[in-house]
Parts: C-alpha cells; structure tokens; sequence
C-alpha cells in the first residue's frame, strides 16, 4: 500500500508523462507485480479489509508509518518533501480536506476501482466533527459506494455506508462522538464501470465542519465496533 500510494502520488504530479488511461495502467501495474499480486488481488482485499475495519487500520497505520520513514530518510539524504502523505492540517468551520484530483474518468485500465482516504488527528480537530464525502456520478451504470470510519482512543470505531445508483450528488456523513477522542478518520469511494462504458466520478470532496449541539440524534444509523 506504500508504494500504490507513492507510485499514484508520481502519476498525479507528473501528468505530462502519464497522458492516458494506458499509461497509468502499466505504471500500477509494474507496482502490482513487484510484489506479485494483481489489481484485482487488491481490490478482493480492499473489500474484505472494509469489512475488518480493524485490520484496515492496522494496515493504514503501517502505511503511514512507512510513508513517513522514507520521507524522513529523503530528508536526510538531501531531498525536500512539501507534505507528508495522509496528512492534513486545516483550519476553519468547514474546509475540503480531498487530497486527490476532483474528477474521476472511469474506465477499465484503472489500476483499481477505489478511491480511499485517510486522515490522522491533529490541532484543527474537534470532537464532534462531521465528515461529508461527496460524489457525483455522470453516466454510470453501476452503484456507488461510500465508507466512511472513525477510530476512538478508547479502541472502538463507527462507521456508516451506502451504494446508490444513479446519477446526481450523492453524499455520506460521519458524525464524530462528542463524548470521545478520535484519532483516525478513513473511508473508501468504489465504482466498478461496465464494460467499455464512459462515465466520470465528479465533484469529489471530503468536508469537515464543526459540530451542532444534536450529535446523538446525528449519529443515530452509525455502527459501532468494539476492538476490546
């Protein structure tokens, strides 16, 4: 999961060199293969992993902490990194906190059918928050499914879900517990095109904004898991 998220960090700042679909496809894969398993070996995985949300978060954790590794030692080396992937400190009442591109081309030669985000605690957040992923979906002919979890400190996580087809917007919010402390919030976007279809994933974002005063009418539907 290190080098996915490193090799699509490559793609997404060096479009000039990865003018098509083709392209990216071969790049991912080259990344696949090194450690001998397929996209759709990653995609059966990201699945199962979305319903052990636990031993997704163990995954994410190991994930980040390679990622800072080879950051730190870059570093050392005599290179420059602008940010720390995953990572994400914005202030205000409601800010987009997405990291990656807005719109989506959907298509075969993908090197997988999720999107996923996660991010870490920080000084901007509060407890209570709430995460809105949005999507709008143009020309699908398959349903769109969002995840959205919370890990407390006291070890548990909530979670909510939904696949909806069709198109126009189509939202999910996490509420987070006013009573706790969170530590990570993560989710997924899956859409698996048809065929040869064309369609897009647009208006991709994920918002935070700062909680009311009714979060446990608000977080009445989300799921909890205890981890201990």
């Amino acid at each position: 999961m290190a080098d996915v998220h490193t090799g699509e960090a490559v793609v997404e700042g060096n479009a000039r060199s990865f003018p098509n679909d083709s392209v990216k496809k071969t790049f991912m894969q080259s990344i696949y293969l090194k450690h001998g398993v397929t996209s759709q070996d990653v995609d059966t995985s990201l699945y199962w992993y979305g319903h052990n949300l636990n031993k997704y978060m163990d995954v994410y954790n190991k994930t980040i902490e390679i990622l800072e590794n080879r950051i730190a030692e870059a570093e050392k080396a005599g290179g420059k990194s602008d940010r720390a992937p995953m990572r994400v400190s914005l202030d205000g009442d409601s800010v987009d906190i997405w990291q990656g591109a807005s719109t989506r081309r959907n298509s075969p030669f993908l090197p997988s059918e999720y999107l996923t985000f996660h991010y870490s605690t920080d000084k901007n957040w509060e407890r209570g928050d709430r995460y809105t992923v949005s999507v709008k979906p143009i020309g699908t002919h398959s349903p769109v499914s969002i995840n959205i979890a919370v890990e407390y400190n006291d070890g548990t996580t909530e979670y909510v879900s939904a696949s909806e087809n069709g198109e126009g917007m189509k939202r999910l919010v996490l509420v987070l517990d006013s009573a706790k402390v969170a530590s990570n919030v993560y989710g997924s976007i899956h859409y698996s095109p048809r065929g040869d279809e064309v369609s897009y994933l647009d208006s991709i974002s994920v918002v935070r904004t700062r909680g009311r005063n009714d979060n446990v009418r608000a977080r009445a539907g989300q799921k909890m898991i205890h981890h201990r």
